[in-house]
Order: structure tokens, then sequence, then C-alpha cells
């Protein structure tokens, strides 16, 4: 826990007001209560617990020579489940109709809050799914009770935007990182929703830099919600620190010492007690369910629930390790024996081809991989094929293909069948059933060697890589967890297989690589040509 709910700030000098220190979040919370129903039962008032109400009080703390708030932004760094997303929807929704700027000085010294004259108040994730954590909550607020909210305040409730009524200018959104450019937006307020899958690659970081500036302009200002980030990630939550620094408030509460499996419940539980402080709705008995289940990742566990930042045990490779095993200037001669691993997909996910040596290097030549464009690129696309949907070019993909087996030694090739099974049978005819074999990442029992195969290489550094930008963005995103229903493989061990993040990044990259070096691992010997000798060699 930080300074913030383990030690009362001083008091000001000559400040004779209610508290520790002046701040407009005493008319903030009752304009909360008087507003806002509990999410948990919309029969009766919100009331925060005294933890957020902490937190309410310091974020509204106001400087009492100039009247500018404390804090430009903050940060809140909590387990999963302890009620991040209501306590920012009600801020939010004060930001967008409530007392949240300083409007005079009342006889007994209290700060008067007003409402902001022109509110645009935006609640940012990466994805839509993500942005509607807190959306949906703030919705529901208003909706509760037929709409009981949105009629007194005086909102125009909308499922994708909000307006104030009565000729009254500002709206409420929910934006992402696909959105168009946000760079140079009027903003007063915006919620940065889970920023611990905010990183560069999906755009996060570039989002989260251009919302701080458009409220920096406006003396507005931005508040991020993140569970405990996963280090070496570069995201936006890792980015911002783990420590309080002046502007910037952090809360944060995690467990005081790393749990370990073997703990006895009781010890789990006063954890886990601590950690969730005076949030009473927390699942404690659940949560310990989960913390017993062998099916569950404990790196997990403890960034989840115990709130503790993690390195990423529970991604299939330490992104720092996949980095220092790339090679980008290796040169594979034509003629080179290679495997080949094939992950293909129709519009949605990506379609990787790589190839890796004997020796267990991966690379793909140009053009082997197919990404639907996002953003800007895809806007151009869509102008460009008007009324048409992106899908993957097939001919582009067996061109590659044809590419890979005229300029190298094939020696074996694995390919996802799912969407491509035409594709595949024809290039069995073309290549051989017995040099192109289909394997079903889906399926454990084959995936889970393959995948413990290329895990183990990774991990002691004899699989190398050319660095491909998007097989790296993929490998990068990549999770791992045990096989449904405890399967084992043939030496009894319990079998890993490689998924999706809760961010649902790409990974498609990441699986061509493993079919790759799999089919490099288990590709048979070159036949030697036969020696000729003798008058016979002659004729040859």
């Amino acid at each position: 826990m930080t300074a913030l709910a383990e030690r009362a700030p001083e008091r000001v000098r000559g400040w004779s007001g209610r508290g520790e220190y002046p701040t407009l979040g005493w008319g903030v919370l009752e304009w909360m209560t008087a507003h806002l129903p509990s999410p948990s039962d919309h029969g009766r008032e919100l009331v925060l617990t005294d933890e957020q109400a902490r937190i309410v009080l310091a974020f509204y703390r106001l400087d009492p020579a100039t009247g500018d708030f404390t804090h430009r932004r903050a940060r809140l760094e909590m387990a999963k489940g302890w009620g991040k997303s209501p306590l920012l929807a009600a801020i939010a929704l004060a930001e967008f109709a409530g007392p949240v700027r300083l409007g005079g000085w009342d006889d007994d010294g209290e700060p008067v809050g007003v409402p902001v004259h022109w509110p645009v108040v935006e609640v940012a994730a990466v994805s839509l799914d993500q942005a509607d954590n807190t959306w949906s909550a703030l919705y529901e607020m208003l909706g509760a009770n037929d709409g009981r909210a949105a009629r007194e305040l005086g909102i125009d409730a909308g499922r994708t935007r909000m307006y104030l009524t009565g000729g009254r200018p500002g709206h409420l959104r929910p934006v992402t990182a696909e959105s168009s450019s946000r760079e140079g937006a009027r903003l007063t307020f915006a919620v940065l929703d889970e920023t611990h899958l905010w990183r560069r690659d999906n755009g996060g970081v570039r989002l989260a830099a251009a919302l701080r500036r458009n409220a920096a302009k406006m003396d507005g200002r931005t508040f991020e919600t993140t569970n405990a980030p996963v280090t070496g990630q570069g995201s936006v939550a890792e980015e911002s620190g783990d420590t309080s620094v002046p502007g910037v408030l952090h809360v944060c509460r995690r467990a005081r010492e790393a749990p370990e499996r073997d703990w006895a419940p009781a010890r789990l539980r006063a954890e886990l007690e601590w950690v969730y402080g005076d949030s009473w709705w927390a699942p404690v008995e659940r949560i310990l369910a989960e913390a017993a289940d062998p099916a569950n990742d404990w790196d997990d566990i403890l960034r989840f629930y115990f709130n503790l930042r993690s390195s990423g045990r529970s991604r299939a490779a330490d992104p720092e390790q996949w980095d220092r095993l790339a090679r980008p200037g290796r040169e594979v001669p034509p003629g080179t024996r290679v495997g080949l691993g094939f992950d293909g997909s129709v519009s949605l996910d990506s379609t990787v081809l790589r190839a890796c040596t004997a020796d267990g290097f991966s690379f793909s030549l140009p053009g082997w991989s197919w990404v639907r464009p996002t953003g800007d690129a895809m806007r151009a696309w869509a102008l460009a094929h008007p009324g048409e949907d992106w899908r993957v070019p097939r001919d582009l993909v067996d061109e590659a293909v044809a590419q890979a087996f005229e300029r190298f030694d094939v020696g074996l090739m694995r390919a996802d069948p799912p969407f491509w099974g035409d594709e595949i049978t024809r290039w069995q005819r073309l290549y051989g059933a017995d040099v192109v074999v289909p394997f079903n990442t889906n399926a454990a029992r084959q995936m889970g060697p393959a995948f413990d195969g290329w895990a183990t290489a990774v991990r002691e550094g004899t699989h190398t890589h050319d660095g491909d930008p998007v097989v790296t963005e993929h490998v990068r995103a990549m999770h791992k967890r045990p096989a449904t229903g405890g399967q084992r493989g043939d030496d009894g061990r319990a079998l890993w297989v490689p998924v999706k993040g809760e961010d649902r990044a790409k990974i498609d990259g990441g699986l061509a690589d493993i079919l790759a070096r799999h089919a490099a691992a288990t590709m048979p010997d070159p036949v030697a040509e036969p020696v000729r000798s003798g008058p016979a060699a002659a004729s040859w």
C-alpha cells in the first residue's frame, strides 16, 4: 500500500476546513451518493468503501494557494475484482456532469465544486472489448431504475456515445487504439483502462501519450487502471513506474510477501484479505479454490489476485530471452535443408509461413506473412476495396509455398489444416504426402510435445531466429496453459499448449515458428546421392 492509505497527508498550514487537506472530493462523494446507484443493488445509493473514498479525496486534492489540483494524473494498480471499473465509472460520470472544478471558497474555507463547462470525457482501451469494462459499468449506472440517474443529470445515455441535454456542450465516449488518430482532440478527462495490456505493438503506448497531451492542453487529467503488469513487455502500466512521483497519484495494494503454492489455505486467505482490503464483495473463497487448482498457472494467480508484478513465467517464452536469440544478419543459402511451418487463417487472424534449419535457426523470406491491416492502413484498404472485407490472399500464399520448395531442400512441412484443407491437399500432390503433413495446433497430443521442444530450445538458447517483426510480436503475445483435462504425454508429463493471452493478441507467427522448428527436428535425413565409378560414370 502506498502512502495514500497508510499515512494521512500533513495538515495544510492555515487550512481550517473539513478533513486533512482542501479537496473537492467531499462534494464529489456526496454527488455520487445522491445520483448514482450501487452496482450490486440498484435500489440503494452508491456508497464507496473507505479506501475508494480516500482515493477520490486524494485525486481531487487542491493546492490551497493556487486552487490547482495536486495531481495531474492518477494510476490505480489493484488486484482483479477489487472494484476498479465501478469506481472509475463513477469518477468518469462525475467528470462529465458533477462538481469537479473549483468554483471558489465558501465562508468556512471549503472549496466549492462546479461542473466543467464543456466536458469531453473518454474511456480508452486498446480494444472495444476492454473499454467495455468501465463503459458498461457507467452505462448501467445511468440506465438503472428506468434511467433515473440519466434523467436527473441531464445525460442522453447512448450505448456508444453520451451527450448532455438542454443544449449544453459536451460528450462522453469510448475510444480505442484502432480509432482514428486521437492527436489534438479536445479532452478534459480520460480513463486509461487496463494499461497492463497497452503496448507498442497494439498502439497502446501511442494512445496513452496522445491522451495525456490532449488532456494537458485543456488543463484536464487522466486516470489509469491496471492489474499488476508483466515486466519486460513495455506496457504503459510498466513504463508508468512502480512508485509515486510528483503530480502523479499512485495507489497500489499488493501482497506483503510472495505466496507459495504450498502455503496453507489460512495463510493464503490472510494475504488475500490484506490485498482486497475493504472490498467486501471479493470472492476470497473462490480465489482460494482457483489457487489450489493445479491447472492454473501460479504466476497468473500471483499477478491477478495477489497483485504482484510478474516476469512473465506464464508466457510461452521469455520476451527478453527471445530477443537475445535474434540473429538478423544470418543468411540461409539456397539448397539448405529446412523444415517448414504453416499456420493459416482467413480474415481475422494472421497467416504465416516459417522455415527452420536443422541447427535450429528459424526465418521467413519477404512476403511470408499476411496480417490483417489496422488503423489508417485498414481505412486505406477499405477505401480502395469498397464493400469488401479483407481476406488472406490465397494465391500469394500458394506462391510463397512454391518459392520455399524451389529455393530450399524441404525435408518436412507441418501445416495447420483448418481453412486450408484444399491447399494442403494440393501441396501434398505436388511435393509428396510424406513431406507435407497436416498438423492440428488445437490437438494437445500433437501440439504439446512440439511446443515443449520449442520452449525448451528457446529457454536453453539453441533455437535462434531472424528477428522477423511479425513473428516476434506474436511470440511475445503467446501464453501457455495446461492441456484440457490434464492430458499427459507418452512420458507421463503434463502437456502444455500455447494459447492467446487475455488481450487476445495474435499468435499465429509464434505457432508457425513452433511448427517449423518441430518439422526441422523431425524431418528425415537427406537421401545421399549414389556414388558412381568406372566407365558408366563417364557416360553420365
